[in-house]
């Protein structure tokens, strides 16, 4: 019985130490989507790039709060995808004051343009794999333990 149970509980330590990159509370993934995005390109009236700059978009349904908020990438662009039509609005700012707003008309035909997306990485096999049989070593543990527990009263 006591070998059952060493036996039992290696199982379950080693699949937690040797699997601890696999698992998690949730899987992740990604998918290509086909959604269509509006980009956009920030740049002083020199024409210098605004490289790396704070960008907030705001959604005609919310005017006080980001809708999306991050960086323009180094040549300029910042690129956000819509959920309402309406006016959104795309502001760049730099450290010395320079400010750059975009207005941008969304209309009800650019709305939810999804075409096809591929599914990749979701729950891939090993990590399913190992979750199974983690469940199962637990589920064999707490068994062998209730049955040493009954065994021992006896």
């Amino acid at each position: 019985m006591r070998s059952k149970i060493f036996i039992g509980l290696a199982l379950t330590v080693s699949l937690m130490l040797f699997s601890t990159d696999k698992l998690s509370a949730h899987g992740t993934g990604y998918r290509r989507s086909e959604l269509r995005a509006v980009a956009l390109e920030f740049m002083y009236s020199t024409g210098e790039k605004m490289s790396y700059r704070e960008a907030k978009v705001y959604s005609p349904k919310d005017e006080k709060y980001a809708f999306q908020s991050g960086r323009t990438d180094e040549v300029g662009r910042f690129a956000f995808v819509p959920d309402v039509a309406g006016t959104w609005r795309v502001i760049v700012r730099d450290e010395e004051g320079h400010q750059c707003t975009a207005e941008i008309e969304i209309t009800a035909d650019d709305e939810d343009k999804a075409l096809s997306h591929e599914e990749i990485g979701l729950y891939g096999g090993t990590e399913l794999l190992v979750r199974a049989l983690l469940g199962v070593s637990i589920i064999f543990n707490i068994s062998m333990l209730i049955m040493r527990k009954r065994h021992a009263h006896q």
